[in-house]
């Protein structure tokens, strides 16, 4: 959208009351969040309920795969293969997330 940032409020182009994950969940748990409710962004929220971050899906898939790397001992995996892995694991459609 071409909004003037100067003159709008943030709750003119923002999403009421969206989903969020505190700085203490698990990347994994932000990661399912985001391919379940098709969402490329996801806010991040201190203790006390104030945002102190933004998480971004390709982020956390890259996270992922590092992760899954370094426990595997493997030299590489796609992105795709992860993203079977983590709706094997949640109980998801995982080619419905591929195709979102």
């Amino acid at each position: 959208k071409n909004v003037d940032p100067f003159s709008n409020p943030v709750s003119a182009v923002m999403t009421p009351d969206p989903l969020c994950v505190k700085n203490t969940d698990e990347g994994i748990d932000a990661l399912m969040i985001m391919i379940e409710n098709h969402f490329r962004h996801l806010p991040v929220l201190d203790g006390q309920g104030s945002v102190v971050g933004l998480l971004d899906i390709a982020k956390c898939l890259n996270d992922a795969i590092e992760k899954m790397e370094r426990s595997q001992g493997q030299a590489s995996s796609s992105a795709e293969d992860v993203v079977k892995e983590v709706w094997k694991q949640g109980g998801g459609d995982q080619n419905a997330a591929l195709n979102a």
